[in-house]
């Protein structure tokens, strides 16, 4: 039986994708991930993520699925992130049993749950691969839990890949664009980074989500300037 973990890396920060990630090993083996030390990617540094990284990729399935701040833009406009990210959990995992090609089976799935009504959450990512599950016979048990990534394995090897590929995405941002700081909206590196990049462009920069708190704070300090100066 093949046993799939969910989680994503970077659904709060103000700058740069989200990453989410779906990890699937054949049950038995599951062992195997706790002799490599995985665990909550969080609890790990960065150097230890991008080495688990490379081992994880060798010894399981993995599917990805990059959500870049202006796909988040422009999703943000019609729906929320709670929705964004059941998509895209649902959008791997589907793409995986395809990948796969899984059928007349028994398949765990765990999830690392984002809502604070995680029946809600996994009940609405079953909606979302219900085509799957009729079209290929499947048996699916699915888990929505909050801090998944710190009590399923499973979940953890796909925390730890989808933060190691985001560290890699940031790394590059800041050989773009200097110093963003962690690109969190509590960090100043990053808060003093989109000011000065607004001040200097006059818009802010591509890699920045436009519907967090953040920008909106400087899109609104902008205009208010404006009708001062007119």
């Amino acid at each position: 039986m093949i046993i799939i973990g969910i989680d994503e890396a970077g659904r709060g920060p103000v700058l740069g994708p989200m990453v989410v990630c779906a990890f699937a090993i054949e049950k038995e083996r599951e062992e195997e991930l706790k002799k490599l030390g995985v665990k909550d990617s969080k609890e790990l540094t960065k150097n230890k993520r991008a080495y688990l990284k490379k081992l994880l990729e060798n010894l399981g399935y993995v599917e990805k699925r990059i959500l870049e701040a202006e796909e988040i833009n422009q999703l943000m406009n019609s729906i929320n992130l709670n929705d964004i990210e059941i998509n895209a959990f649902s959008k791997v995992a589907k793409n995986l049993i395809e990948k796969l090609n899984i059928r007349d089976d028994e398949i765990e799935i765990y999830i690392d749950a984002c809502s604070t009504n995680t029946k809600k959450f996994e009940d609405s990512f079953k909606d979302k691969i219900e085509d799957i599950i009729k079209e290929r016979n499947l048996n699916i048990k699915i888990i929505a839990e909050h801090k998944a990534d710190a009590k399923y394995p499973v979940v953890s090897a796909a925390s730890i890949i989808a933060k190691a590929e985001r560290d890699e995405i940031i790394d590059y941002y800041k050989k773009i664009y200097g110093d963003i700081g962690s690109g969190y909206p509590s960090d100043p590196k990053t808060i003093k980074f989109l000011e000065d990049y607004f001040k200097k462009h006059k818009k802010l920069p591509d890699i920045a989500r436009t519907h967090w708190k953040t920008c909106k704070r400087i899109l609104d300090k902008s205009k208010q300037t404006k009708l001062i100066i007119e």
